[in-house]
């Protein structure tokens, strides 16, 4: 990409700083859905599966495996594009870039009834050189919320592009 269009590029996505998206499930989170998400990770945590286990340590039912909120598209609803993504869901401005890393916490547990909403924003923009040239980076902040507006989770998605 040469330099002008580059700049452009840029200064198109710092221009995306601080607005924000909103979707809402439009569904609520099930049982069904947090064990089958449990079985492809791998995690066999009775808290997702079992609710008398889960009741047995202060949860009112099972819970969600925590990245489960952030990790899957649950709660858009919205056509899948040429390339099976979710277009509610595509990069700012349609880009492809490449994920450079998440930065996740979580404040409670999603459990069965809840409908989830997540908000999200672009956080940063910013511009590094390294050792290939040019490497724009652009975080993105996702709040994930339950019907009741207390706040479940959040993830930084920090994405990047070569120039």
């Amino acid at each position: 990409m040469d330099g002008e269009a580059a700049d452009a590029l840029i200064d198109k996505l710092r221009a995306t700083i601080g607005m924000e998206t909103v979707f809402q499930s439009p569904d609520e989170f099930g049982r069904s859905s947090f064990r089958q998400y449990a079985l492809a990770i791998g995690d066999f945590n009775p808290l997702y599966t079992h609710r008398d286990f889960a009741r047995s340590h202060g949860l009112p039912d099972v819970m969600a495996p925590p990245t489960l909120v952030c990790d899957t598209w649950q709660f858009a609803d919205s056509d899948i594009d040429e390339e099976g993504r979710q277009i509610a869901l595509k990069d700012e401005l349609g880009m492809r870039g490449l994920r450079a890393g998440n930065t996740y916490e979580f404040f409670q547990p999603v459990h069965p009834g809840d409908i989830v909403t997540a908000k999200r924003r672009t956080k940063d923009v910013y511009v590094k050189t390294g050792r290939s040239g040019r490497l724009l980076f652009w975080e993105v902040e996702t709040s994930y919320h339950n019907q009741r507006d207390e706040l479940l989770a959040t993830n930084v998605e920090t994405m990047f592009l070569r120039l």
